[in-house]
């Protein structure tokens, strides 16, 4: 069997439409040597049936539920035969010649773990694309620190984190490191994955001129709430995966605190002005379901809609 350079590993969950661009322009970039992996998480249209009928050569790993980001990250890594792996969103076109770049780029540098591109939006504008790990002090605002601008750099540069839109690993690294958390359902998963790898001595890399087209939250933006309380569960998850004990309870409870302060101001003004400001109205729904979530026990279930049970692999049989 002929070595595999690229694993390019997919996961989607509906927006058929929006997967088959991406495909398309996919396509134009990988090589005869690379592969491509989509894993479906139990998407409602027929997108699966699309990418059979269109790209017949695409392995498809089908859940039969959504199993999360870093759960079927894990799947579609699990079968994959390259030397590299890059992950990409379903709403994230790969420019021409990407794959070769990111290959020089391990190349160039042994040490690096992760590299991604400089992401853009529809209008041509830089999005970050990476960031810096959150710590104690960020997270109270006793110490800001601003994400790297590294839109107009000409070189590879390290950074601490990345945005998980599109992530190209070295295998290598899973030796040291090992795959992404799937403690995570969604969020912070890249992030804790990039602070993790780091401490083993690995690098993370954005090349910036790599730019990959990027419809931000497309994934997410019918289920805004719901979303919302996947942010703050992974958020907590985050403090306890990556900060002493000392350090993530106190934490917590202050990010509960301020939680239940910003439901109730929110509820305040939304009584003032008569419930007419649309703004105000939505973060109100948003951090009373937040708040409402941790008042019931923080139950698994709620969150983005048809969770896998766990413990269960999700695969359709």
């Amino acid at each position: 069997m002929a070595e595999v350079r690229f694993s390019v590993v997919i996961v989607h969950r509906n927006g058929v439409q929006m997967l088959l661009d991406a495909l398309s322009a996919l396509t134009q970039t990988i090589g005869t040597n690379d592969e491509v992996i989509l894993v479906d998480n139990g998407s409602g249209d027929d997108s699966v049936a699309q990418v059979k009928a269109c790209f017949p050569e695409i392995r498809i790993i089908g859940n039969g539920c959504n199993n999360g980001f870093a759960r079927a990250c894990n799947q579609g890594l699990r079968q994959a035969r390259g030397d590299f792996i890059l992950f990409l969103n379903n709403d994230a076109f790969l420019p021409i010649g990407a794959l070769e770049r990111f290959a020089e780029d391990f190349a160039a540098d042994p040490k690096a773990a992760l590299i991604g591109g400089q992401l853009i939006g529809e209008d041509g504008r830089p999005q970050r694309s990476a960031g810096v790990a959150p710590s104690f002090l960020t997270e109270i605002g006793l110490l800001r620190r601003r994400h790297p601008d590294v839109s107009n750099l000409a070189e590879p540069v390290e950074v601490e984190t990345l945005v998980g839109a599109c992530m190209a690993l070295r295998r290598a690294a899973l030796s040291d490191a090992g795959p992404l958390d799937e403690d995570f359902f969604f969020y912070f998963e890249e992030t804790e994955w990039c602070v993790r790898l780091r401490r083993q001595g690995w690098k993370v890399m954005v090349d910036p001129r790599i730019r990959i087209r990027h419809l931000k939250g497309a994934s997410t933006r019918s289920v805004r709430r719901d979303a919302q309380v996947e942010v703050l569960r992974s958020r907590l998850l985050y403090y306890r995966k990556t900060m002493p004990f000392m350090l993530a309870l106190p934490l917590s409870l202050w990010r509960i605190l301020r939680l239940a302060v910003n439901t109730a101001t929110h509820l305040v003004l939304v009584l003032l002005t008569l419930g007419q400001v649309q703004t105000l109205r939505r973060k109100l729904a948003i951090y009373s379901t937040q708040l409402a979530w941790l008042a019931s026990g923080c139950p698994e279930n709620w969150g983005l809609p048809d969770k896998c049970p766990r413990g269960t692999t999700g695969e359709k049989a």
